[in-house]
């Protein structure tokens, strides 16, 4: 008899466990469960619009997808309806998946504050996450606030900064394209709390911060003189090195618009405005002690870290992330990817995950001849629930892809109804 499995999410490290469970030619019927209409999670809507090449990974994923015995239902949450115990009631091994999908908060005095946004809530906008297109972002300002240091406050900067030539052949969303048409921000701050050597930007993100056709990318200045210049030899990290060669003044000869400024040692103490942010007041990490540092923004974007979502049943620690031992939650009941370690790695991290869950499951889970997707079905009937199948899915992939134009790879669906409409008038 063959294992039924049910994995929880559809992101990387959901497809990977699909792919080392297939690998090791278990008889198996693999069922993805994904709240979103689509698949790929983190690369369809956490990857810049403008790096294509690192969503060419979806291709390996497709090839899971397409397996005989992997199916796909879309457009279904597990918490509260159906439950993980609803589920692990009708299959023999259930993992989750899930992901980490909000924001950390500054904890300072942002709550009900017009113009700030976690970048989550940011980037999922421009991607086109079903959950924040009505999110209409004040790109009517003249400086913009970017909170953090590693790669996703690169990215927010730099969709930010580009031009609408650089960006028409992505798949960011007509609605955003539009808004950033209008913006009228020309100086992009990015704050760190630490200093530039302890950034997390990669070698090919802080590169391409030198290479914007309307941007310039400086230093604040002073900051070279605060690096201990013994860390400064032969030895320092590519991404550092392209770092520190950057201005600390806009150069006289630039012709280009725009300003990215990075600022480092600097901490978020309160914002300025009542309702509508104004700006923002920082604290000087290497000497707290002096008047605090104001910067004027129409918009402040926080890049600081994900928490994820409690799922009933399931125990989690303060942000979210799943109590285990070596992925496994309990008997039969497995997690993988952030949602079990934190959010760290890149995406090729999550193949690890896939591999341990598949292997917990080879070695530990006999069949007890569960119903699996037939029962899912049922249940999903019985709830009045409607999912998005693969073969769905496929569909609504394809007209996408049909859709893009000027060299978009695709134009996106951002909406359950509109998907629905669609699916129902073919």
């Amino acid at each position: 008899m063959n294992l039924k499995i049910a994995i929880i999410g559809s992101g990387p490290s959901a497809f990977y466990t699909a792919q080392s469970l297939l690998k090791k030619n278990i008889d198996s019927e693999i069922d993805i469960i994904e709240k979103l209409f689509c698949p790929y999670g983190l690369i369809r809507y956490g990857v810049a619009p403008d790096h294509q090449n690192t969503k060419n990974v979806s291709r390996v994923f497709e090839r899971v997808l397409n397996n005989t015995n992997v199916e796909f239902f879309g457009g279904i949450e597990i918490n509260e309806s159906p439950t993980v115990d609803e589920i692990m009631e009708i299959y023999d091994a259930v993992v989750i998946a899930s992901g980490m999908a909000k924001d950390r908060k500054l904890n300072i005095n942002e709550e009900s504050k017009t113009g700030y946004f976690g970048a989550t809530q940011f980037v999922n906008w421009y991607n086109g996450h079903p959950e924040y297109q009505n999110l209409k972002p004040n790109l009517n300002t003249d400086s913009a606030i970017i909170i953090g240091n590693g790669n996703v406050a690169i990215d927010c900067a730099r969709i930010l900064v580009k031009t609408i030539n650089e960006l028409e052949d992505t798949d960011i969303t007509k609605t955003a394209i539009n808004s950033l048409k209008k913006s009228s921000i020309k100086n992009v701050y990015i704050i760190g709390r630490r200093g530039p050597l302890d950034a997390k930007f990669t070698t090919v993100e802080i590169r391409e911060m030198d290479e914007l056709s309307d941007c310039d990318s400086i230093l604040s200045k002073g900051t070279i003189d605060k690096i201990d210049k013994k860390l400064m030899g032969d030895g320092m990290a590519k991404q550092y090195r392209i770092l520190t060669s950057f201005n600390e003044e806009k150069p006289i000869d630039s012709i280009k618009s725009k300003t990215v400024k990075f600022k480092f040692h600097l901490s978020p103490k309160e914002f300025i405005g009542e309702e509508k942010i104004s700006g923002l007041k920082f604290i000087n990490n290497l000497n707290p002690d002096e008047e605090l540092e104001v910067i004027d923004a129409g918009i402040v974007i926080s890049a600081i870290g994900y928490q994820g979502d409690k799922l009933a049943g399931v125990i989690s620690d303060e942000l979210g992330k799943i109590i285990h031992k070596d992925n496994v939650i309990k008997d039969r009941l497995y997690t993988a990817g952030w949602i079990s370690r934190g959010p760290s790695g890149v995406i090729g991290t999550n193949k690890h995950d896939g591999s341990k869950v598949a292997n917990h499951i080879e070695n530990n889970v006999i069949s007890k001849n569960s119903p699996g997707r037939i029962a899912l079905k049922s249940l999903l009937k019985l709830k009045n629930k409607r999912y998005v199948s693969k073969e769905e899915w496929i569909k609504l992939d394809q007209e996408e892809i049909k859709r893009g134009s000027k060299g978009s790879p695709r134009l996106k669906f951002t909406s359950h109804s509109e998907v629905f409409n669609f699916l129902d008038s073919i």
